[in-house]
């Protein structure tokens, strides 16, 4: 338990745009649960392979922006003071955000980002 609960706090003060924000976790007894920042846009998995009707495909432009992004933040992860080694990257832990963009008065929504976990 000790173990992971330093995991956990040390995950916490890792920040990166390309990596989903752990906002807390809970713990009782054997039962652990992590709390991450909503990615309204699902996985890449979804849109890659359309699991629901609200999943839109993404143009091949999009798919290379999220590896773009994907990659930036495993380089992040691998280039830390304390490396951490990411066991499980594969799509469905790759989570698309809006980002928005201003232009003048107006906002609009330009494009999706990619953030792992």
């Amino acid at each position: 338990h000790r173990e992971w609960l330093a995991e956990v706090n040390y995950l916490g003060q890792l920040y990166h745009p390309h990596l989903v924000k752990l906002i807390g976790y809970c713990s009782e007894d054997d039962h652990r649960l992590l709390v991450y920042e909503f990615m309204p846009r699902g996985s890449l998995d979804n849109h890659l392979f359309r699991r629901g009707s609200y999943f839109q495909p993404l143009s091949w432009n999009l798919r290379m922006k999220v590896a773009l992004g994907a990659a930036k933040g495993l380089a992040f992860l691998h280039s830390a003071e304390t490396k951490v080694i990411y066991r499980d990257f594969k799509t469905s832990n790759v989570l698309l955000d809006l980002v928005r963009a201003s232009f003048g008065s107006r906002s609009s929504l330009l494009e999706v980002q990619c953030k792992t976990f």
